[in-house]
This record gives C-alpha cells, sequence and structure tokens, in this order.
C-alpha cells in the first residue's frame, strides 16, 4: 500500500508515469468502486444529487476507460491499460479526496434557483474556489504527463487524448442523464 502512495505522489510530482505503477486490475476495480462511492457519497449526501446523475457519471467513467483501452490499442500499447487506467484513477481519486472537502466552502445555486451575487462569496469561499482550480490545473497537467507517457507522444498527443476522454466522459453522462429522465 505504501508503494501504491509513494508511486501516486511521483506521479503528481512528475517524477515517474503510469509504467511505475503495479499492474493490477483487481486494483484498478478496487480504487474504481471506492472513488464511484466516495463521489456517490459527496454528490447524494451533501449535494443533494440524484441517485441517476450518479449512475450517468459511472457510465461515463466506464465509457471514458474504453476510449482510453481502444487509443492505446490504436498505438500498439494495449498492454499497458491497467497501469495508465490506474495511473488515471489513483491521481483522480486523490484529487477527490483534496478537492471535494473544499467545494463544501463553495456555494453552488441549487438548479432553478437565481444565481449567487458577488456579496454572497466571502474571502474564504473564494480562497477555496481558487484553490480546487489550481488543483484542477495541476490535475491536468499530470493526466496529460500520464497520457503522453503511456502513448509515446508528445504533450499535444497527450493533451489531444485527455480532450477525446473528457469529451467521451461529458456526451456519455450527458445521454445517459437524458435517458434517465434528468435533461
Amino acid at each position: 500500500m505504501l508503494a501504491l502512495l509513494a508511486s501516486v505522489r511521483n506521479l503528481c510530482l512528475f517524477r515517474r508515469g503510469p509504467e511505475d505503477m503495479p499492474y493490477s486490475p483487481q486494483l484498478l476495480v478496487g480504487l474504481l468502486i471506492a472513488s464511484a462511492l466516495f463521489a456517490s457519497l459527496f454528490d447524494v449526501q451533501l449535494r443533494g444529487a440524484k441517485v441517476a446523475v450518479v449512475l450517468a457519471s459511472v457510465l461515463g467513467t466506464l465509457a471514458t476507460l474504453y476510449v482510453l483501452h481502444e487509443l492505446l490499442r490504436l498505438r500498439g500499447k494495449a498492454e499497458r491499460f491497467v497501469q495508465t487506467a490506474l495511473a488515471l484513477i489513483a491521481t483522480s481519486f486523490l484529487f477527490e479526496l483534496i478537492a471535494m472537502p473544499l467545494l463544501l466552502l463553495v456555494p453552488l445555486p441549487a438548479a432553478g434557483t437565481q444565481t449567487l451575487q458577488p456579496g454572497d462569496v466571502g474571502g474564504a469561499q473564494m480562497l477555496a474556489a481558487f484553490a480546487v482550480f489550481a488543483f484542477a490545473i495541476w490535475q491536468v497537467c499530470i493526466s496529460v504527463n500520464i497520457l503522453r507517457r503511456a502513448m509515446d507522444s508528445p504533450v499535444a498527443g497527450g493533451v489531444l487524448a485527455l480532450l477525446l476522454l473528457a469529451c467521451t466522459n461529458f456526451i456519455v453522462a450527458a445521454v445517459a442523464a437524458y435517458l434517465f429522465g434528468l435533461a
């Protein structure tokens, strides 16, 4: 377990790549489940999201993993899927653990309500929002690094791969939400 945490730390500090993650399909599935449970608990219990939104998000994640596998297969690197997916999920889960408590400080208007006014947001809330934004930029940089190393491509290839994965996640989750009657 400590070796995994050290690998994730090194990924986040750009010292290592996905090739240094353990090859463990069981760990990947376990981390996916833990991440989904944590996000679901946060979204449903603390943000009041509907369960169907969580299911749509899970479908988006599964579609994203499928596209990742196909990207690696097209590059002739399919054997790197487990380690690459594990690296992406582990770093994403770490940032969820950091960002979600900060998001509790950031006021989000409920659907169908008035937008927030500048006076509704205090200094601590602004600081939390900026911290989440900075962590999001850092996570994007880490994900690009993971993808470019896994595919043996330049930084632009990692950026394009991340955009494709993000679009896949968004589109599948949006279609699933629509099919579940949420949109």
